[in-house]
C-alpha cells in the first residue's frame, strides 16, 4: 500500500467534527490546578470501596439514588464537580459518611 492509499483509508475513518481533546485537557488542567479533582477523587474512591464492601453494582446504587448507572459510572471516575445533593444520596444510598463537618 502506498502512503496515498494510506492517507486515503485513513480519511475515510476521519471525523468531520474537529477534536476537542484540548479543550478537554485544559479543562482537567484547570480542576487539578483548584484543587476540587482531588476531593472528587478521594471520594470516588470511598464510593468504590464501599460498594465493593456492600457487594453493590452500580445499578443497585442508581436504584439507591434514584439516578442512572451511566451517572454513577460517572461519579466513580473522579472527575465530577460532586454537589451536596449528590454527596447525600450517596451516604444515604451507601450508608457511609463522605463528608465530616462541623456547625459553629
Amino acid at each position: 500500500m502506498t502512503q496515498e492509499e494510506a492517507i486515503a483509508r485513513l480519511s475515510r475513518y476521519q471525523s468531520d467534527e474537529p477534536s476537542k481533546w484540548r479543550e478537554e485537557e485544559e479543562k482537567r488542567h484547570h480542576a487539578k490546578a483548584s484543587g476540587w479533582l482531588q476531593y472528587s477523587r478521594r471520594i470516588a474512591i470511598k464510593i468504590a470501596v464501599a460498594m465493593k464492601s456492600q457487594n453493590l453494582s452500580r445499578q443497585d446504587v442508581a436504584e439507591r439514588m434514584g439516578c442512572s448507572p451511566q451517572y454513577v459510572s460517572r461519579l466513580l471516575k473522579g472527575e465530577e464537580n460532586f454537589s451536596l445533593e449528590t454527596i447525600c444520596k450517596l451516604e444515604d444510598a451507601l450508608n457511609i459518611a463522605i463528608l465530616q463537618y462541623e456547625f459553629a
